[in-house]
């Protein structure tokens, strides 16, 4: 029953949702949208073209230094600078769901609007855990460092840097729990490589422009073996 509402609560928001993940290369790194890991519920394209306008904020830590980058509005997004932590975070703006399909506007802008929401998405990557919040915003705070498939990542759960229960956490696009009451949830790793862990939270909206604002935040690290 509780996997049943899970799926259902998650199903809402993640219906028109993809993949969002971070990846490293020489050069530095690169935002990428699309499917992570092709699968029958993430089929299609791999990488989705997206709008590097929504890109609002960009924080970068090495070492005991954090600062904020310029953003360069173009597409793929690319960080080309050395980072222990790399945090991104997204402006969507608002969707409605019509019977002619979802389209980008505000609820008051469209005609027959079924259900709306506004969407704020940021996604991290570790090179280096520090075990602590880079932003005052929705993250995901891995508080362990899981070594291999089968170990568990230790979760904290922050908005606006506290604890926030009731999150729903995914690995792989695919729920597994929600935050407890001081935030916290546990995901056992099932494969190497990139780790993709989000979580959801969804809040009433203003009712004329959305019914609810909706956000999501991924974190990203590396299990070797």
């Amino acid at each position: 029953e509780m996997r049943l509402a899970l799926l259902s609560i998650f199903l809402i928001v993640t219906l028109f949702a993809h993949d969002i993940w971070i990846e490293k290369s020489d050069k530095g790194y690169k935002l990428l949208y699309g499917h992570l890991h092709i699968s029958k519920e993430h089929s299609g394209a791999k990488v989705i073209k997206y709008d590097p306008n929504k890109i609002k904020k960009v924080i970068c830590k090495k070492g005991d230094k954090k600062e904020n980058l310029d953003i360069k509005k173009e597409y793929p997004f690319r960080v080309e600078k050395e980072c222990d932590e790399l945090y991104i975070f997204m402006d969507n703006g608002y969707y409605a769901k019509t019977p002619y399909g979802v389209k980008n506007l505000p609820k008051d802008s469209v005609k027959m609007a079924l259900k709306s929401w506004r969407s704020f998405e940021s996604v991290k990557y570790l090179e280096k855990n520090s075990k602590k919040p880079l932003s005052s915003a929705f993250e995901i705070v891995l508080l362990n460092d899981p070594k291999e498939v089968g170990d568990k990542a230790r979760l904290l759960i922050l908005f606006d840097k506290r604890p926030i229960e009731g999150a729903i956490v995914a690995y792989d696009g695919k729920p597994r729990g929600k935050s407890s009451k001081d935030g916290r949830v546990n995901i056992r790793i099932k494969r190497e490589g990139l780790q993709n862990i989000s979580a959801t939270l969804r809040k009433s909206g203003d009712g004329k422009k959305s019914d609810e604002i909706v956000y999501t935040t991924t974190l990203n690290f590396k299990v070797e073996k």
